[in-house]
């Protein structure tokens, strides 16, 4: 598969700052604010030609690529170990501090089975690509998603609300979800936003809710959004662009999110106390139950949704995910 590389001004996001980060390794002294203005602009410039680069004026492609990137493994406490983390931050949680330890390699190793190296937790020139390259894990999935900007309730047809879940369950079963952990969360899904990707719980109101699973606020979610360069700006105008112009993109970013979420200790976990069952997992035993869809619905919501819904709404849940399950 061919990985592309081109980070040039007027950029935004991660590439950017990992761009920003390595040139201050080498000598630079950037802001890094994932913005490619003119101070990098200028930076890239004088970095080129102290390497005798002059086919990519400004821009960092493939002529600029293999001088400005290092090697990071376990123990790169420096700006390029933050570079390597910013990157990786698109695919898996991590945090962004310029201490490449033993946290980081074990992420790195994760990113790098994932993408089909062995897991060393090495970035090397290789895995520097691929982490540039991707916006997000490269996962094909069958299927027609679909999305429409919409407040409250969805406005989503029966038959694209079905063809969402159908798609929705092919992408978890290639993270290894079985048929009825999948279904739990489809039912979680469906009681969230009706399966649909551009909905929003407020209008115009960012603080708030939004997409698949009502991420709180907004922009939790369209941060990262910016950070993977599928939108400009973590604004309602942009997150309703893609959604017009690209449900494909949008229904893939929600997943590889929501994946990004759930893989987080800190963000999917066991309730210490209350809940609506006497289950206590982690996200990758949820993945392998066989409970019952039904079941698997309310662990879902109490280790992830954790809303404030009454006992019938939770029950709802629980029946949309077995109609899903008898569906699909």
């Amino acid at each position: 598969m061919r990985i592309g590389l081109l980070v040039r001004q007027g950029d935004k996001g991660a590439n950017v700052s990992a761009v920003q980060c390595l040139l201050n390794y080498h000598g630079a002294s950037l802001n890094v604010d994932g913005n490619f203005g003119t101070g990098t602009y200028s930076a890239v410039v004088s970095f080129q030609q102290a390497h005798n680069i002059t086919s990519e004026k400004g821009i960092v492609g493939g002529a600029t690529f293999p001088s400005l990137v290092v090697e990071v493994k376990e123990g790169s406490y420096n700006e390029a170990g933050r570079a390597a983390q910013f990157l990786i931050n698109k695919f898996e949680f991590i945090d962004i501090d310029g201490k490449f330890g033993s946290g980081s390699a074990k992420i790195a190793g994760i990113f790098r089975e994932k993408v089909g190296f062995t897991n060393t937790g090495v970035v090397n020139s290789t895995i520097w690509r691929y982490l540039f390259g991707y916006k997000m894990y490269p996962i094909n999935v069958s299927g027609t998603p679909y999305a429409s900007v919409c407040v409250t309730s969805s406005t989503l047809t029966q038959a694209q609300m079905e063809s969402n879940a159908e798609y929705i369950y092919k992408f978890l079963e290639k993270q290894g979800f079985t048929k009825q952990a999948a279904c739990g969360v489809l039912g979680n899904m469906q009681q969230e936003s009706g399966l649909n990707p551009g909905i929003w719980q407020a209008t115009d109101n960012l603080s708030k809710g939004y997409g698949l699973v009502q991420w709180t606020p907004a922009t939790y979610i369209l941060t990262w959004a910016v950070d993977i360069a599928i939108i400009t700006s973590a604004t309602v105008s942009a997150a309703n662009g893609l959604t017009n112009s690209d449900a494909v993109t949008l229904m893939k970013a929600e997943l590889n999110f929501l994946m990004r979420d759930c893989s987080n200790s800190k963000i999917f976990y066991a309730p210490t106390s209350g809940g609506h069952t006497n289950y206590k997992m982690t996200f990758s035993q949820y993945k392998e139950s066989t409970l019952d869809a039904g079941t698997l619905a309310k662990v879902f919501h109490d280790h992830f949704e954790r809303s404030s819904d009454s006992d019938a709404i939770i029950n709802q849940r629980a029946q949309f995910a077995n109609n899903w399950y008898n569906k699909l």
